[in-house]
């Protein structure tokens, strides 16, 4: 466990005012809008009154970290806690889940048994241990995850608005005007930003309830379908640029050559690593492409062309199935990029020593591993 203070401190202070997304989960930032709302009685993601207060990272392993795991993953979970959740330039605490060390952080500074079950507090450790779990920390795959009753986590942290963004705002209202007016008739330019303001904020607003309802669809199922919608859309923009990285990476590996061959890494060894290496880059583009072809905007158009009200309410009740793994698989994909770009940053990209290029290969391909058992993105590794 690290402590860290001055200019970490700052750092970590400007870490805290950063909204949370699929690399970082901001308890302090959303406790703290919390007690706006509430007072100081607001709801809390962990029990632990230090733990509630915490910044979650996604977090590559560097050289001189490996060492704090008995068996280092590439990718692992950062926890930050702050010494002063109402200063955070004051530092913070640092560790990894599944360190060496783990155990004893939790039981000694935060009074939580990571082993075994039944102790109230275990309940904070059942969550880190689902946390750590996934390869993405943004809020539609977590609900997911932790929504159940048996974690207890307030709904409240789990509302997600795409409306603060006018570009997403744009997109929503420009790919669904034709859905909804297959279903709502004389759907005016009106009526149709009335419903996206009361369907794609954070709360379901009463507008939308006629939609549901010209479609047949049970009450009980809005607020899945409505998640689920809101995770297809905001997963769509970003997948176009990550289908273009990953593209460009692929073509890399195509035309990638190795040098400095030797007897640990003769000529027969890189190529088996690149082999595999350019085995999962294709999967994952391919099984990628195949999960977003389940809600994307091909399916759309296709239910706008054919203008059945059945075809919309069949794409809608599919959504929380088909949309659950992607998410999961295409920060996967993001963290393989971002590892492949650091650890060949100021390199010829076309031409790497072949000792790099095997333990980068290594290291990509154990990610798929890492994360093969994960509810994230188990669909999409075994479909």
């Amino acid at each position: 466990m690290n402590s860290s203070r001055s200019r970490d401190g700052q750092q970590i202070e400007k870490l805290a005012g950063t909204p949370s997304n699929w690399r970082i989960l901001n308890l302090n930032r959303e406790l703290r809008h919390l007690r706006q709302v509430f007072g100081p009685s607001a709801p809390t993601f962990f029990r632990n009154k230090r733990l509630a207060s915490s910044i979650v990272i996604k977090h590559t392993l560097r050289d001189h970290e490996r060492a704090m795991f008995e068996n280092a993953p590439v990718l692992a979970t950062k926890i930050l806690v702050p010494l002063d959740e109402n200063s955070l330039s004051s530092g913070a605490i640092s560790f990894f889940v599944g360190e060496r060390a783990y155990p004893a952080i939790m039981r000694q500074s935060f009074g939580v048994n990571v082993v075994g079950h039944g102790a109230q507090a275990d309940r904070d450790a059942m969550i880190l241990s689902k946390l750590n779990a996934t390869p993405s920390l943004d809020l539609f795959l977590l609900r997911e995850m932790l929504g159940a009753e048996e974690f207890g986590i307030p709904k409240d942290y789990f509302q997600v608005s795409l409306l603060e963004d006018a570009a997403i705002k744009s997109y929503i209202t420009r790919e669904l005007t034709p859905l909804i007016r297959i279903a709502i008739e004389n759907a005016n330019a009106a009526k149709v930003n009335k419903f996206v303001d009361s369907i794609f904020g954070a709360e379901i607003g009463p507008q939308a309830a006629d939609f549901f309802q010209s479609l047949g669809l049970m009450q009980n199922q809005w607020s899945n379908i409505v998640f689920a919608w809101k995770a297809a859309l905001f997963y769509e923009t970003q997948f176009v640029q990550t289908r273009k990285r990953f593209q460009a990476m692929l073509g890399q590996l195509t035309g990638l050559r190795t040098y400095g061959h030797n007897e640990l890494y003769p000529r027969s060894f890189v190529e088996k690593h690149l082999e595999d290496l350019r085995a999962f880059a294709d999967r994952a583009f391919r099984r990628s492409i195949d999960s977003a072809q389940c809600f994307n905007s091909e399916r759309r158009a296709s239910i706008i062309e054919g203008k059945h009200i059945g075809a919309l309410k069949t794409y809608l009740e599919e959504l929380p199935e088909n949309v659950h793994g992607f998410g999961g698989y295409n920060a996967l994909i993001d963290h393989v990029l971002s590892y492949w770009n650091f650890r060949t940053s100021g390199l010829d990209h076309t031409r790497l020593p072949a000792e790099l290029f095997c333990k980068l290969a290594a290291d990509i391909c154990s990610m798929e591993n890492q994360f093969s058992n994960s509810e994230a993105t188990r669909m999409s590794l075994t479909g």
